[in-house]
């Protein structure tokens, strides 16, 4: 940063940027054009996806003396990196700087582009219009020169919109800070670039047998709580076409026309899951061709032309079994100018020729008649009914265990995952179905991105949070779901990946902020839990871990209480025990650590007089009428330990290191076997270093866990689930086999 100008005018070359691409989920983004202005010039570029292609770099500065704007940059980054280019040095994300302005306040048409525009009162392209583009970016090409040129005006458009905006915000960006957010945005788009690898195999058996775990995985943990029921048999509707078929095809075979309809949902599920990334692609290479039937029939009736003829159709073959191996026509380009002898062109054009180019409709004939036969040979298939948590009979469940329940404010049982999580920690016998309803609601297997190099890929959703934390959607995130599904993370052969977490981060944090020389001496003690019962004189001075794991464990909930702003009931539920307890334990950890408190109290002070708080780096979170006190306690240590995962992730991607994800107090690397040892030591260098940043010299320490293949991540919290997982599916594999062995 040493000798950048610190104020935007001072900036010789500012390029405004925005690309349009397709990204197709787990993927990487397929780029379509790009707009690139020089802010004080205005001389404009317009590039296509072929001419972008042709360029080794960037067709404009990305040295130190010039400065790269874009709105959510790690997205135009994400193009870069798929183009091969260098990124640019000098990043200002208008996102970044306008989620900080407005942290904690109300935006009235929200954090997008337009939002931002209609915030500083200015105008923009309209949202119908901009929705049409984005669908037709989305839709991919090929595309005619009317939709090339719409595209790359409307990208244009939002270049235009870029250049409004940079002069409105001029004076509320901290350019040297907005500098260091817009250098995470860079270490983002690596890292989505990069995304984590997953166990392929494994992944897709899961999910061909997912609605069949869900059921069994339920059916098992439910017998001795009996709170589940079928919900209503499906009714089958003689008006619809499709009813008309169940019916028809039951009376011509003689069946049961229900036992005809789960067997039909049974067998065109299983069609549609195992056909349905084979049609994917053909259609993606349909658009890539060009092909289509009536352009197929055109090429063949023209003077002896075939497929053999047809222009540049051999490498588009070869480089489309390469990127889809689901088209079934071989492995494509082995490696540079290396053929084999397969007919590539031969087998697309034959693929291409069938008319089919998508999944058999439950409808379909032969579906129903495919079904019919199996009724008739081997009764119906057991395709699994869903079933229902019914309040009524876990109330019943209650009454007969004794167990006292909170109730709501309508008289109803309290039925949210707080309550089951409280209540399981002092009834163990709650505890199995607090785990199996968190986990049906977390089972969104069906929504995971893995892309076709088997990487888990999705926006990570920098600064989101109030706090400017990463926010990915759960669904999409492999750290987001049930922590069982983290076994899916898996490296491939020769390599190895290694989970590096700091220890007690918070804790941590706030001992060095606060300046409380009793909390430090806690953290460096290796054990600030242990250490917490000692200086509160509840455990002799030669305590162990194993010597007093009750008294550890009371202290260590309760450090956590108060790092999560939990007041004394709260802390009682969460410990099992009784509101004096915890009332005891809270008074200890203020008593303790009273410079801790006090620091803790002037945040929250400091807000209601001054309006905001912000981080060393200088995120913000502004305080309204209604922000909660505790939280503001909270907001130093969470913010600050967010800057100090973000300085980390930008000095290990700048340095090389290939972090696959970055997950709140850690972050997931990838190396070569032999290479991830030295790795590790130089993430491990890394994050001290962070920490010794953000925290005026304090260092942290950090854990690791290492898989080298074929070991998979595993969470202790989440290996039984997946042992439990894994058992039922082997049974429901084992008895899929065993059908379709009496079936023919």
């Amino acid at each position: 940063m040493i000798g950048f100008p610190v104020t935007i005018d001072a900036i010789k070359q500012i390029w405004l940027v925005d690309f349009e691409y397709r990204q197709p989920d787990g993927e990487t983004p397929n780029v379509h054009c790009m707009v690139a202005r020089e802010f004080h010039t205005g001389e404009t570029l317009r590039l296509r996806s072929s001419e972008l292609e042709s360029l080794v770099a960037a067709p404009f500065p990305v040295s130190d003396d010039s400065l790269f704007v874009a709105y959510y940059a790690s997205a135009e980054l994400n193009c870069f990196l798929k183009l091969g280019w260098q990124l640019p040095c000098r990043i200002l994300d208008l996102y970044t700087e306008f989620r900080c302005l407005t942290s904690g306040l109300a935006t009235p048409c929200g954090w997008g582009l337009l939002g931002a525009l209609a915030y500083f009162g200015l105008d923009a392209l309209g949202a119908a219009e901009k929705d049409a583009m984005r669908d037709l970016a989305i839709r991919g090409g090929p595309f005619t020169e009317d939709e090339w040129t719409a595209l790359v005006d409307y990208c244009e458009t939002d270049v235009v919109a870029l250049a409004k905006l940079l002069p409105a915000m001029d004076d509320t960006i901290d350019l040297p800070r907005a500098l260091l957010r817009g250098r995470y945005m860079a270490a983002a788009a690596r890292m989505e670039t990069n995304g984590i690898p997953v166990d392929v195999k494994t992944f897709h058996r899961l999910r061909q047998n997912w609605e069949q775990i869900k059921h069994e995985l339920i059916v098992s943990i439910d017998k001795d709580y009996c709170v589940f029921v079928p919900a209503n048999q499906r009714k089958i509707n003689p008006d619809s076409k499709f009813g008309q078929s169940i019916l028809h095809t039951a009376k011509q075979w003689e069946i049961d026309a229900h036992d005809l309809l789960e067997t039909v949902d049974y067998i065109w599920k299983q069609h549609r899951e195992s056909t349905q990334a084979f049609y994917e692609a053909k259609r993606e290479a349909r658009k890539v061709t060009g092909l289509t039937r009536r352009k197929m029939d055109e090429w063949e009736n023209g003077l002896l032309k075939d497929h053999s003829s047809f222009p540049g159709l051999d490498t588009m073959a070869r480089e489309l079994a390469g990127r889809f191996p689901e088209l079934g026509i071989g492995r494509g380009y082995v490696a540079e100018d290396n053929y084999d002898k397969t007919d590539y062109p031969g087998q697309l054009w034959d693929i291409l020729r069938d008319e089919r180019d998508r999944p058999k409709s439950r409808s379909d004939q032969e579906i129903l008649d495919e079904a019919a036969d199996c009724v008739t040979r081997n009764g119906k298939t057991e395709c699994p009914q869903p079933l229902s948590f019914k309040a009524e009979r876990w109330a019943a469940f209650l009454i007969k265990h004794d167990i006292p329940w909170p109730f709501l404010e309508t008289g109803s049982l309290d039925l949210s995952d707080e309550t089951f999580r409280q209540m399981a920690r002092r009834y163990p016998q709650v505890a199995p179905m607090r785990e199996l309803r968190y986990s049906l609601s977390q089972m969104r297997l069906a929504e995971l991105p893995v892309g076709a190099d088997g990487r888990n890929r999705c926006m990570l959703s920098a600064f989101c949070s109030r706090t400017g934390r990463n926010q990915p959607s759960n669904a999409k995130f492999l750290f987001g779901p049930s922590v069982w599904l983290r076994g899916l993370i898996r490296p491939e052969p020769g390599r190895a990946i290694a989970y590096v977490d700091w220890s007690q981060q918070e804790f941590g944090i706030g001992a060095a902020l606060s300046g409380d020389v009793a909390m430090q001496d806690a953290y460096l003690s290796g054990d600030p839990y242990l250490s917490f019962a000692k200086q509160a004189k509840a455990v002799p001075a030669d305590a162990t871990k194993k010597s007093h794991p009750d008294e550890r464990d009371q202290y260590k909930i309760c450090s956590l209480a108060v790092q999560y702003g939990m007041g004394q009931q709260s802390l009682a539920v969460s410990l099992g025990k009784s509101e004096a307890l915890a009332r005891h334990l809270l008074g200890m950890h203020k008593e303790v650590y009273w410079k801790f408190w006090q620091w803790s109290q002037g945040a929250v002070d400091h807000a209601m007089v001054f309006g905001r708080l912000h981080t060393v780096f200088g995120w913000e979170v502004h305080v309204g009428n209604r922000s909660n006190p505790r939280s503001l306690a909270n907001f130093p240590c969470q913010a600050n330990g967010a800057e100090m995962l973000r300085l980390a992730c930008c000095m290990l991607t700048e340095q090389g290191v290939k972090v696959c994800a970055p997950v709140h107090d850690a972050v997931l690397i990838e190396a070569s076997e032999d290479k991830i040892h030295e790795v590790i030591e130089q993430t491990q260098d890394v994050m001290r270093e962070a920490s010794r940043v953000i925290l005026d010299g304090f260092e942290l320490r950090s854990d690791v866990n290492v898989m080298v293949f074929p070991e998979r991540y595993m969470d202790d919290r989440g290996a039984r689930m997946w042992n439990k997982m894994m058992r039922l599916l082997e049974g429901q594999e084992r008895r899929l086999r065993e059908f379709t062995d009496a079936e023919f």
